[in-house]
C-alpha cells in the first residue's frame, strides 16, 4: 500500500461511487434518471472549471447513465 499514487486513489474513489450510484438505484433509492443529471451535473462543472481530464473521467465511468 505505501507505493500508491493519487491516480490510484482517484481511480478508486471513481469505481466506489459508481458502484454506489448502482446500489441507489437497483434499491429504489434515487432513479436512475436522477442520478444520471447528479453525473451530467458533475461533469459540466468540471469541465467549467478547467479540469477536463476529470470532466472526461466521470463521463467514461457513467457513459451508460448520461447516454440515456
Amino acid at each position: 500500500m505505501t507505493d500508491f499514487n493519487a491516480t490510484d486513489e482517484a481511480l478508486g474513489s471513481l469505481v466506489l461511487i459508481e458502484e454506489l450510484f448502482h446500489a441507489m438505484s437497483k434499491s429504489g433509492v434515487m432513479p436512475q434518471a436522477k442520478l444520471a443529471d447528479v453525473v451530467r451535473a458533475a461533469s459540466a462543472r468540471l469541465d467549467t472549471t478547467d479540469h477536463f481530464g476529470a470532466g472526461a473521467a466521470v463521463r467514461h465511468y457513467f457513459e451508460h447513465w448520461l447516454g440515456e
